[in-house]
């Protein structure tokens, strides 16, 4: 398999040195391409119809409970991770490697999430209403939530075969599934009800029926794997450790800044930052399908996945600066278009998380880069350091700042993260960009900084914008004339 089809590389010495012909390159590239474009589906579509039905929700049920929903959603999460353990992503690599052990595997991580979920579900309720002291309605809402975090414990041990097997397909029409119901139902509720508690019913009914869908696209061996022997669900746990550890404290990290604003600044200032960060999921979400498309090859490449790997990270940032750019110029009309007046405030918020995207796309990459190499220890060591940064900054800049604190703190935490996980995985994975491909993002980052200053307003600033990066980014050449050449056989094969 050439190598330059995990990521493409500039040279043609690449495909050479691995030994097949350009069209074993396109072809394995056209893999990865449908790869993407399936796993674009399973995480971008759920993340759109949840965000539509975020926004109904905002303005039906206000900004107070639309931030009590934050706090209960962002608890869910942080706690969903002691019923999935990172098990997904450990799973996709042993199925990557070794698919014939895929029934075995799948029984032993079924019967671990039998214990983990319940763990979890006790977990939120005692957490919700102790420490956090949530009223009764949020605490309803958190377990609700916590469910659907349960039941989709389960439709990732069948999303790791799939994606295992790179039939991502699957996973995409699962989580098409998932993200439609949730967001009609979730649009219905937020009409009809205007209830915190009933908006949180969408998203247990849009699981149960993505991990039908599952059950019923997997193999018989797959599909009936409840059982295995005890050695076998001893050693996935055993293993599973480092990849529980970096998922559980990533998780806190991404979600604790809300938590600590409902509690020093109110339900209130909470729901305007919970507004604002939306548009991070969304972001999230596309670094997350370039990792995983990546991610099952990385890890049969092993040794040989620097180049590739370096590629994937500077192709990443290069495609996350625009995209942040206009975000961020457009970021007013934005909020007060999809939300409201009332949350006019996000705005301020959305300005300081919109320049973080980058390091977020960056942090995704790298964490499954390193996930793949082995060495998801370091990904754990490096969140644990960042949410010791974080919730300290947190701490002083919340109380005096609200939305505009956290935004701060999160930027800070993001850019700390970056450096030290791209120079883990270049020392570990050899995955090191390179110059060239810098100078032109951080062109491309400072044009965006004067178009936003220089008075214009968003209609005429975003296509001066994007015409300036398209320019910067054809005079350095971002995409060398052997990668389109390679880019157009794979799309018109």
């Amino acid at each position: 398999m050439d190598t330059r089809a995990v990521a493409l590389a500039p040279d043609r010495a690449d495909a050479e040195a691995a030994g097949a012909s350009p069209s074993d390159a396109a072809t394995d590239l056209r893999r990865v391409l449908k790869n993407a474009s399936s796993l674009t589906g399973a995480y971008v579509l759920p993340r759109l119809c949840t965000f539509a039905a975020a926004v109904v929700a905002a303005r039906a049920l206000g900004v107070v409970a639309f931030g009590q929903w934050g706090s209960a959603a962002a608890l869910a999460v942080i706690l969903s991770v002691t019923a999935t353990l990172g098990m997904m992503q450990m799973l996709i690599r042993e199925i990557a490697r070794r698919p014939d052990r895929a029934p075995t595997l799948i029984g032993a991580a079924n019967i671990a999430k039998l214990a983990t979920t319940t763990l979890m579900l006790g977990a939120t309720a005692l957490v919700a209403a102790g420490p956090l002291g949530f009223d009764s309605a949020v605490v309803t809402a958190a377990l609700l939530l916590a469910l659907a975090y349960g039941v989709g414990a389960f439709a990732e041990n069948l999303g790791a075969y799939f994606q295992g097997i790179e039939r991502m397909a699957v996973w995409m029409q699962a989580q098409a599934l998932y993200g439609i119901v949730t967001g009609l139902l979730g649009i219905a509720l937020a009409i009809t009800t205007r209830d915190l508690v009933w908006f949180c019913v969408a998203p247990v009914v849009g699981q149960t029926i993505a991990f039908a869908w599952l059950l019923r696209c997997a193999p018989f061996a797959v599909r009936t794997a409840w059982v295995a022997p005890t050695a076998e669900v001893k050693r996935l746990l055993s293993g599973l450790a480092p990849f529980a550890a970096a998922f559980l404290l990533l998780t806190a990290y991404y979600k604790v800044d809300i938590i600590l604003l409902d509690r020093w600044r109110g339900a209130g200032e909470a729901g305007i930052y919970a507004a604002a960060y939306r548009f991070v999921d969304i972001a999230q979400a596309l670094s997350v399908v370039i990792a995983s498309a990546l991610y099952p090859r990385l890890s049969r490449l092993g040794s040989r996945a620097g180049r590739p790997a370096a590629r994937a990270i500077e192709l990443m940032l290069l495609a996350a600066v625009p995209a942040s750019a206009l975000l961020w110029i457009a970021r007013d009309p934005l909020v007060t278009m999809l939300f409201g007046a009332g949350y006019a405030g996000a705005a301020g918020a959305l300005a300081l998380l919109a320049p973080a995207l980058p390091f977020l796309a960056l942090n995704a990459i790298a964490t499954f880069l390193l996930a793949a190499a082995g060495r998801i220890g370091i990904v754990a060591g490096s969140y644990a350091a960042a949410l010791a940064l974080t919730v300290a900054l947190n701490t002083a800049w919340i109380p005096p700042l609200g939305a505009l604190g956290a935004a701060r703190a999160m930027v800070v935490a993001e850019v700390s993260l970056s450096i030290a996980l791209v120079l883990a995985a270049g020392r570990v994975a050899d995955a090191r960009p390179r110059l060239s491909a810098l100078v032109p993002a951080l062109a491309a980052a400072a044009v965006a900084v004067m178009v936003g200053a220089s008075g214009l307003g968003p209609a005429s600033a975003l296509p001066i914008c994007t015409a300036a990066v398209a320019v910067i980014y054809a005079l350095f050449r971002v995409m060398p004339a052997d990668e389109r050449t390679l880019l157009r056989r794979a799309v018109s094969g």
